[in-house]
């Protein structure tokens, strides 16, 4: 086996799935643990027995023989007074600590090689030894993740003094402009990385004989960055006697889980843009001076400015293979005094069954009471530190030309058919000076379950407040 070194900060950090035998004493995992980095040890499948007279002859995992402790004065097994035939290790030869099922942390200052057995009576002193043992044990040994820096923004645009950006023909939208993150709310600890007012709920398909529903959750908390930035200028289209002109904010997003076995690993990445669409006359010629050198303002001749229905888009792009164009109607009679009303959403699917979105599983669906409506977590930030003013910005592909495109495997197994969204942005200060934003996503995704095409929500919401500075 050759021996890898997980190392921190390292590029290609390693994880390493292993067989431990019953039948054999301390082995080698092959792993180099470097100082101070934090390595969990986790018990996967598989069944054994350190002697087949115990536990009415049946195996049983890592955590060892059932009610039988390996007696104190039995010093020539690597650890007494804990249960016999469980996973035990040690690093470079060292003082053997007991693992069990797991999860198991391991952070030493010194490192070493690390080393697993079961434990029993290797050497042979009291018995058999390990000559009737049956069986073996497969593990999971993989680094801890590292908080990310949250502090740097994720995108800029390059500075220039002229021209600058637009920022009152983005009406409201110029409020979005700088970096937004977890941040405990007021004098709290909650809003945090460790206690955000977020939450996320993911269906998944899983055809297995574990998951007879044929899909599983996948729902936690998380935090998050997300910069928008705007451009020195617009996008205009012609269309020949008006024009109409985007208005564009581009944004990066980066989220992670808040709690969890996979803590503090990011979930999802997106980038994309928001436009305000404007409507006006079309300049005559390239840059409003006909054929004439320089810039100018003149119109083509009987120059209408065209309508529309919806003014506010939002382009998304996945690295699922999703792209999504998302319509609404942006005004400032959105805007108002006092607390916006949060609306409850569910994400129950219909036609399948859903006893599992109300099981409190630590994995699958550790807060049951936010899974029945995701959106709880925007009402609790609010009634904890209440807003004086906001404004809110709808977008849905169900609006006009809106769109999704996906993937031929995304079409296949979880096609999204639907995004629906809602930012609000929210101040303290009786003023539209907005450093509070909140929103709510839903993703309808056709996941085909036992010969049929079922619609699953896939719901997220989150409190974010604006870096100052930013």
């Amino acid at each position: 086996m050759m021996a890898t070194e997980l190392q921190a900060g390292a590029p290609s950090i390693q994880s390493e799935a292993l067989t431990i035998l019953s039948t054999q004493p301390w082995q080698s995992t092959g792993v180099t643990i470097p100082p101070s980095v934090e390595v969990m040890i986790v018990y996967q499948n598989g069944l054994w027995t350190a002697d087949p007279d115990t536990n009415g002859g049946k195996p049983y995992d890592a955590a060892g023989c059932p009610g039988l402790l390996v007696p104190t004065n039995q010093t020539n097994y690597p650890i007494t007074g804990v249960q016999m035939g469980a996973l035990v290790g040690r690093l470079n030869g060292g003082a053997p600590f007991l693992i069990g099922n797991g999860p198991y942390t391991i952070i030493s200052a010194a490192g070493g090689a690390l080393d697993l057995c079961i434990n029993d009576d290797i050497t042979g002193h009291y018995g058999a030894g390990l000559k009737d043992n049956r069986g073996n044990v497969n593990v999971f040994i993989y680094p801890m993740n590292t908080p990310p820096d949250t502090g740097t923004p994720l995108a800029h645009d390059p500075a220039q003094i002229s021209p600058a950006v637009p920022a009152s023909q983005l009406g409201g939208l110029s409020q979005l402009i700088g970096t937004w993150t977890n941040q405990n709310l007021g004098d709290s600890n909650q809003g945090g990385p460790q206690a955000p007012f977020s939450y996320n709920v993911m269906p998944l398909p899983q055809v297995d004989p574990s998951s007879p529903t044929g899909y599983i959750l996948k729902n936690f908390t998380y935090y998050e960055e997300l910069t928008f930035t705007a451009i020195h200028g617009n996008a205009p289209n012609r269309g020949g006697i008006g024009q109409q002109v985007a208005y564009a904010l581009f944004y990066e997003q980066r989220v992670y889980f808040a709690e969890g076995p996979n803590k503090d690993a990011l979930i999802h990445a997106e980038n994309g843009s928001l436009l305000l669409l404007l409507d006006s006359t079309q300049p005559l010629g390239p840059y409003g001076n006909g054929d004439r050198y320089g810039l100018g303002n003149q119109v083509v001749k009987n120059s209408v400015p065209p309508t529309q229905p919806y003014n506010l888009v939002k382009q998304v792009s996945v690295p699922h293979g999703n792209s999504i164009l998302a319509l609404g109607a942006y005004s400032q009679a959105n805007a108002g005094p006092g607390m916006p009303l949060i609306p409850s959403v569910s994400p129950l699917p219909q036609g399948v069954p859903t006893v599992q979105y109300t099981v409190d599983d630590p994995v699958t669906n550790p807060q049951p009471s936010l899974t029945a409506n995701p959106n709880q977590v925007l009402v609790n930030a609010l009634l904890l530190r209440p807003c004086t003013n906001f404004l809110r910005l709808s977008m849905s592909t169900a609006n006009g030309t809106g769109a999704v495109t996906n993937i031929g495997y995304e079409q296949q197994h979880a096609n999204v058919s639907r995004y629906d969204f809602n930012y609000w942005l929210e101040s303290f200060d009786g003023s539209g000076n907005y450093t509070q934003l909140q929103y709510s996503q839903t993703i309808t995704l056709q996941i085909p379950i036992n010969g049929k095409t079922v619609s699953f929500p896939h719901v997220t919401a989150n409190t974010l407040t604006k870096v100052k500075g930013s």
